[in-house]
């Protein structure tokens, strides 16, 4: 292997890569898309990888849509191509084949392309062609859905075929003329083939049968397959005509060999798309079988919940280790079968897969570093041919790492130092940890020696972890304790299983103070992140109570709201109506009062008037007092500035009307919609809490007061918007501001200069104003008028004249 490929044979075995492949041949729906995951490779290319997952998530999100994805009857057709090539004649029913390809590679590319949204499928699917559209039409009119050549495939043929049948079905009318003069031959009535020619059943030892030619027998030797000697001639002509035919059709069948192998460029480019589409979809099948995620590309390893695949979807014990920043190597200690060198794979294999553009199994928040190489010591390596020990073998390999390794390359070493002397084999992973902390790599490294461990925990730019231990069950979890070695089990699992007190407390005097010592910190560590566990347990607790409580708090605030906006609206409602029947009632008592001031002498029509205006008169004492008590009741105090935010109900003093904010600017100014559309930008300071009703009180009020917002003249508004020059955000603020002024200055028709350049502003302006209930049309300005470059609009309540 040379030095640039990023994972060598070694690695690629150690992380088994090729077991992860034949899972991912069962999401293939064909031979091509097998191929085409055999053909991955990681690779450091970070804009490859990206472009990768691009597609991955794009073909998740069509299965998603269309629910599978199939390559259907596509056929591998480089064998035929191949065979053609090599001047190997192709048969009918190869043909055949071929057009099913054909017919298959077509209805991918309309399946692709039926459903919007998937840029990269359809771009993939736009290149199909279906090896050119002439091959297609050749084959279907040479060959029928039998796998068989057409008797009409061609004039020649044609005519030969029609000469043969005249001449056949003379030969079996004379045939049957025979059997029906002379049954007594016949072993049964039938008429049949025999190397090409056509005979009849007879008896063997039958009178007469000097005037026969015989050509085949039964198994038993009682029939004879016998043709009349008078029909030789004819019967010539018929395998003759066999002949021309087999010839005809040979020359058809070089023809559309031809054809097929001038179209070779385009059915192997439709087999690289294909067996691309097809590989595809099985990476996003297994991802979504597999939980698998599209992990972020970063500067560092961070896999969170990360199970390794070849332990099946549902027995892997999710795993979480980072490695880079301040600390680019991690020691990994524990337990002989507690999950050290499970964890190194893991590690190893979703690297490969993240680089070779396969989802990984691990949580959505799990990020990778893309690496230059993936070099590896795991397993036993011990070669009899070439009289490598265990430790001889791991030695050189590592030799072969540490001359590979630089700061882009991932190192996982599982065991390291074991297979020799404890002290020695110590002394020597010592000095490769030195070595590769030099480097700069990026390490894993398993071990439960316990020098590495010690050194491990006091050097800073080793992390530590370790395997946990379940001390009731006896048996490890699996799972990973990032930040605190592992501590030897040894003492305690002995005393569980009975052994003596006074034995243990033996052999622990064996061990030098410093050992005891180092083993009474990991066991006050491991005490200390048990103590943590739990109170960020209890923190999580409390933390989703109070969400909870927060939760229930806002929906119970938000149902008060409702409640009081629908109450307010009640009143409010009553109150006009009340209100309209007040107008309609003093606008009768005017009419009749102008009727009898015309008529003076309609004494009932003046008695009814004065009833009228009596009645009117109540009216008016009665608005007052129900205006004066819902002036009263929603007179409110400025609007606090914590509570202007957007979407809040507040009532707008200058228009005495109530809406919704719906922008919040700088310089204590908001945008304000109110009801039917209008949207009116004022200070922060106009605003108040929502009143039950608009009074006529308060509007009189208003009016003898000095206004706090000045209503623009039609003359200070100008008749046309100049939004060029603007990003469609902002034309868009300019043209929510322009229709006030032109709503407060009550015109109603105006232009918008918007240009036409890329089309994207002109269309977000016209979408805009149709979302307004107060524009009533708008259309192109005439061509002399600037065309499709300005927007001419009306208002409700003007005309095109206006």
């Amino acid at each position: 292997m040379h030095a640039n490929v990023v994972a060598n044979e070694k690695a690629l075995r150690d992380l088994e890569f090729d077991r992860l492949k034949a899972i991912l041949h069962e999401y293939a729906s064909s031979s091509l898309g097998e191929e085409a995951l055999d053909a991955l490779v990681p690779v450091a290319d970070r804009a490859a990888i990206d472009a990768a997952f691009v597609e991955v998530a794009e073909a998740a999100r069509f299965l998603g849509v269309a629910g599978r994805f199939s390559l259907g009857g596509v056929r591998d057709l480089a064998p035929l191509l191949a065979q053609a090539r090599q001047g190997g004649g192709l048969g009918a029913s190869d043909f055949l084949v071929v057009l099913l390809t054909i017919d298959s590679t077509l209805g991918v590319r309309q399946s692709l392309l039926a459903q919007d949204g998937f840029p990269q499928l359809h771009a993939h699917a736009e290149r199909l062609t279906g090896g050119g559209t002439a091959i297609g039409g050749l084959i279907r009119r040479t060959i029928d859905e039998r796998g068989e050549i057409r008797d009409d495939a061609s004039h020649v043929l044609a005519e030969l075929h029609k000469k043969q049948r005249v001449i056949e079905a003379r030969v079996e009318s004379r045939l049957r003329s025979l059997l029906e003069r002379s049954p007594e031959i016949a072993s049964e009535p039938i008429i049949t083939r025999r190397r090409g020619r056509l005979v009849i059943a007879v008896k063997s030892g039958a009178v007469g049968m000097a005037d026969y030619v015989i050509h085949d027998r039964s198994a038993t030797g009682q029939t004879l397959y016998a043709e009349p000697t008078s029909l030789v001639s004819e019967n010539n002509v018929i395998a003759e005509m066999a002949d021309a035919i087999r010839d005809e059709i040979r020359r058809i069948l070089r023809e559309l060999t031809s054809a097929f192998l001038e179209s070779e460029a385009a059915f192997l480019r439709d087999r690289a798309v294909l067996a691309h589409l097809d590989g595809l979809f099985a990476r996003a099948a297994f991802g979504d079988a597999y939980r698998c995620t599209v992990p972020h590309i970063g500067a560092t390893f961070a896999l969170r919940d990360a199970r390794h695949p070849l332990l099946g979807r549902d027995r892997a014990v999710p795993v979480s280790l980072s490695l880079g920043g301040d600390q680019r190597m991690t020691v990994i200690t524990g337990p002989n079968t507690g999950g050290k060198t499970v964890t190194l794979k893991t590690v190893g294999l979703l690297t490969l897969m993240a680089q070779s553009g396969i989802p990984i199994p691990a949580g959505a928040d799990s990020q990778v570093r893309v690496v230059s190489r993936v070099r590896t010591d795991i397993g036993d390596e011990q070669s009899i041919e070439q009289s490598l020990s265990t430790f001889s073998a791991h030695m050189k390999n590592i030799v072969g790492i540490l001359a590979d390794a630089d700061a882009e390359t991932l190192v996982l070493l599982d065991e390291l130092g074991a297979g020799t002397d404890p002290q020695e084999g110590a002394a020597l992973g010592l000095a490769i940890i030195e070595a590769l902390l030099g480097i700069g790599s990026f390490v894993g490294i398993s071990t439960h020696l316990t020098p590495l461990k010690y050194f491990a925990v006091r050097h800073p730019e080793i992390k530590t972890a370790s395997m946990e231990f379940d001390l009731v069950t006896l048996s490890p979890t699996f799972r990973v304790v990032e930040g605190v070695p592992g501590r030897s089990n040894a003492f305690v699992i002995a005393e569980r299983l009975g052994l003596s007190l006074e034995l243990i407390q033996r052999a622990r005097g064996f061990l030098t103070e410093g050992e005891i010592r180092a083993e009474d910190i990991i066991d006050e560590l491991h005490r200390e992140r048990q103590a943590l566990v739990e109170q960020r347990e209890a923190a999580e607790r409390d933390r989703s109570a109070a969400r909870d409580a927060r939760e229930t708090y806002e929906r119970k605030l938000s149902a008060f709201q409702r409640e009081r906006e629908t109450a307010l609206s009640d009143k409010v409602r009553a109150l006009e109506r009340f209100l309209r029947d007040g107008q309609k009632k003093a606008e009768e008592a005017l009419a009749r009062l102008r009727s009898v001031e015309e008529s003076p002498t309609e004494a009932a029509s003046l008695e009814s008037a004065k009833t009228d205006l009596r009645e009117l008169a109540a009216l008016r004492a009665e608005a007052g007092e129900r205006e004066a008590e819902a002036h009263a009741a929603s007179r409110a105090e400025p609007l606090p500035v914590e509570m202007i935010e957007v979407g809040r109900l507040v009532h707008v003093r200058s228009v005495d009307a109530e809406g919704r904010i719906v922008h919040a600017e700088g310089r204590g100014k908001v945008i304000v919609a109110l009801e039917g559309g209008i949207r009116v930008s004022t200070a922060a300071a106009d605003l108040e809490m929502p009143q039950a009703s608009s009074s006529r009180a308060a509007r009189h009020e208003a009016s003898v007061r000095p206004a706090p917002a000045r209503w623009p003249r039609a003359s200070q508004v100008p008749l046309q918007l100049d939004l060029r020059g603007l990003t469609v955000s902002e034309a868009l603020r300019e043209v929510e501001g322009y229709l006030d002024e032109l709503l407060r200055a009550d015109m109603h028709s105006a232009r918008i200069l918007h240009g036409k350049g890329t089309g994207a502003l002109r269309e977000a302006v016209r979408a805009y104003l149709s979302s307004c209930s107060f524009v009533s049309s708008f259309k192109y300005a005439e061509p002399n008028q600037g065309g499709d470059g300005v927007t001419e609009f009306q208002l409700v309540g003007g005309s095109p004249t206006d």
